[in-house]
């Protein structure tokens, strides 16, 4: 596995926020926020929290939960309860009064004894109980949530009824059970305890107990850590808080653990109760909660411990609950780091590839790079070339559509590719997991994926516009798919800003590559798509838009729609626009997606469509450069910039015949500088 240190890139002042959190100088008298940790699929909050668990969980007590597969909020708080209890030299374990007895009380299984046989059961030992306890059950569902090395405090079933069971008839029983009536309707001895359990099991319940019961639950493991950490004499004060650290906390129950921690500490708060000492650290891979949506990048040196989040609603007396932080993607400066091949002939051009491709979103950089620098060591070979020839150097063009294996020696932390997958394949379902359909041998396949087909559709327009996918996706005949719901997944993955009026703003840049990709493996809806966009552009408002979706359609064997795109293009420059109006147009256009392939040099690929440069010759100039910025634009089929000289010439050729050519002289040195860079 990559360091983790090597992989921290622009995280280290969340660590040492943590660091400080934890860190005790007696009782506090302020609550810790819930440290929340948001991004998309793949943005390194796993990477993140292994680094907090490698440094800090040898020194205090800590649990490392996955919440993925979470059940119930009671499989959360055994599964934390087992992890804190977990044995660390010199540092005494927590007992857990409270959460023990209830945790018992809810797992009895009533036979049909009724409230004396469930006190009974209250009062046997672990031996006894083990036969009406559905703890059995309730250790396998939590025993996953647990990191690896935490797991077998969960197996061993002896331990797990002992520690809970036995906490009915300790010392500390009778200030439990009065905390646990004084958070019903009071009464005595295990009245409050016969009334969750019935609660939880639906017996003559109201609607919403079930939460009702999961908030005791939290709020008793609160509280459970604040009686062992502030009651303590002086001299028997623990020097560090205990620390939760929750991966995939994004789910429903999940979601509902965290919402549940942040009101019993506002509800303790409001009692002039000790703060508790849990320092919770959660990591969220898509939409995060409406009062904690204001992220602070991990950068920002504002990110301290002890200083009031700077984007917190509220005055500066107000206690905040949430410290949103994004999990930002990684900078140039940062994806350079990672680069370890010189494909391209220099170290800075490769990790500039990997920097457009992936727009910094670290797992993809950290994969692309490391197959990048392999390929490049020892190309893939070909086939159809005989054996005792030496392997042609690898092309990065083809990248993203080389075949990855199993018996590749991949990473250990890489999960096995399917059979046949591609780079594409493994990247996909690493980034859209969640909206994508695998058949049983691994392989993906549009025809079987109509919601991801939805969503490349929407990506395929400028600006994401839901009115017209919504036009072309009536004009495809898809029943059952709309902009509005695919919008609304892109948003809720991380991977699309909106604007406050749910605009599209921004789509990240690695999700852009792979939809306009898995749309390209269908030519005939690639055309369709297009053809569709460009019949609802039809208004001469919206003519770049529709050439932009026309361009898109031009294939080697299919040249009418360029004839087309560059009849708009001479006509606008002929109508005397100013150069600036003109060059904005061509941006426009020539920002269309392409889904071309060559093995050809790009600058000779352009000459085949658009035939050889001709000086003066104002519509060959416009035919050639429409082509070669058009290109150029997708660094997949132009990653070494060959096509910048091209672009230059011919900006040069209608500066020579234009009046109105300084911009258009400007332009090319722009792509003269492009090409000094890149050379050689």
């Amino acid at each position: 596995m990559t360091d983790v240190k090597v992989r921290l890139h622009g995280r280290e002042r969340v660590v040492e926020y943590v660091r400080a959190s934890l860190v005790r100088r007696g009782v506090p008298d302020q609550p810790l926020p819930i440290v929340l940790l948001a991004g998309p699929r793949g943005s390194g909050g796993s990477v993140l929290l292994d680094a907090m668990w490698a440094r800090f969980a040898p020194h205090c007590l800590s649990a490392r939960l996955d919440l993925r597969s979470a059940q119930g909020v009671e499989d959360i708080v055994l599964a934390a309860v087992r992890g804190l209890d977990r044995h660390i030299g010199g540092i005494r374990p927590i007992d857990f009064a409270r959460t023990g007895m209830l945790l018992k009380a809810l797992s009895y299984i009533d036979t049909g004894g009724g409230r004396a046989a469930f006190e009974a059961y209250l009062r046997a030992n672990a031996q006894d109980a083990e036969v009406q306890s559905a703890l059995t059950t309730w250790s396998a569902r939590a025993a996953p949530l647990l990191s690896p090395e935490q797991r077998g405090l969960l197996d061993v079933l002896t331990g797990l009824l002992g520690a809970l069971h036995s906490a009915v008839g300790r010392h500390r029983n009778t200030r439990a059970l009065r905390w646990l009536a004084d958070r019903g309707d009071g009464g005595r001895e295990y009245e409050s305890l016969w009334e969750l359990h019935r609660q939880y099991h639906g017996q003559g319940a109201p609607t919403g107990t079930p939460r009702v019961v999961a908030r005791t639950l939290c709020a008793a493991l609160l509280a459970d850590l604040r009686a062992d950490f502030n009651d303590s004499w002086r001299h028997l004060q623990r020097p560090r808080n205990c620390l939760l650290l929750l991966d995939n906390a994004g789910g429903r129950t999940a979601d509902l653990f965290l919402e549940l921690l942040a009101e019993c500490r506002r509800e303790a708060a409001g009692d002039r109760e000790h703060p508790d000492p849990a320092v919770v650290v959660a990591v969220q891979r898509g939409r995060v909660r409406p009062e904690a949506a204001r992220l602070l990048e991990p950068i920002d040196e504002r990110l301290r411990f002890g200083v009031r989040h700077p984007l917190a609603p509220g005055g500066d007396g107000h206690p905040v609950w949430w410290y949103p932080v994004a999990l930002a993607d990684l900078n140039g400066e940062q994806v350079l780091a990672l680069c370890a091949s010189s494909v391209l002939g220099r170290h800075n051009r490769d990790a500039d590839l990997l920097y457009e491709l992936t727009g910094g979103h670290p797992e993809s950089t950290d994969r692309l790079a490391y197959l990048l620098a392999r390929f490049g060591r020892t190309p893939p070979r070909d086939p159809r070339r005989p054996p005792a020839e030496p392997p042609v150097p690898f092309d990065p063009r083809l990248l993203l559509a080389e075949r990855l294996s199993a018996d590749q020696a991949l990473p250990e932390h890489w999960p096995p590719p399917g059979r046949n997958d591609t780079v594409e394949d493994h990247l996909l379902k690493r980034a859209l997991a969640d909206h994508l359909t695998a058949a049983p041998d691994g392989t993906v396949a549009p025809e079987s994926n109509t919601t991801l087909n939805a969503m490349a559709a929407l990506a395929a327009t400028p600006g994401l516009r839901r009115g017209a996918c919504n036009a072309a996706l009536h004009y495809l005949g898809w029943s059952g798919a709309d902009a509005d719901s695919a919008q609304l997944r892109l948003t809720a993955s991380m991977w699309l800003d909106e604007t406050q009026d749910g605009d599209a703003l921004r789509l990240h840049p690695l999700v852009a590559l792979l939809l306009r990709r898995w749309l390209a493996r269908t030519p005939e809806t690639w055309r369709a798509v297009h053809m569709g966009y460009a019949a609802h552009y039809s208004s001469r408002a919206d003519a770049p838009l529709r050439h932009h979706h026309t361009l898109a359609q031009v294939e080697p064997g299919r040249r009418e729609p360029l004839t087309t795109v560059v009849g708009y293009l001479d006509e606008e420059y002929e109508r005397g626009a100013s150069s600036q109006d003109w060059l904005r147009v061509l941006d426009q256009v020539t920002a269309a997606p392409n889904r071309l392939r060559t093995t050809l040099d790009p600058r000779t690929f352009v000459t085949s469509l658009a035939g050889p440069a001709e000086a003066r010759n104002r519509r060959r100039a416009i035919t050639r450069l429409t082509v070669a910025r058009w290109l150029h634009a997708d660094r997949c089929f132009d990653p070494a910039h060959q096509l910048a000289h091209t672009i230059a010439k011919e900006y040069e050729h209608l500066a020579e015949i234009t009046e109105d050519n300084e911009l258009l002289y400007r332009q090319a040195g722009k792509y003269r500088r492009i090409e000094n860079t890149w050379e050689g």
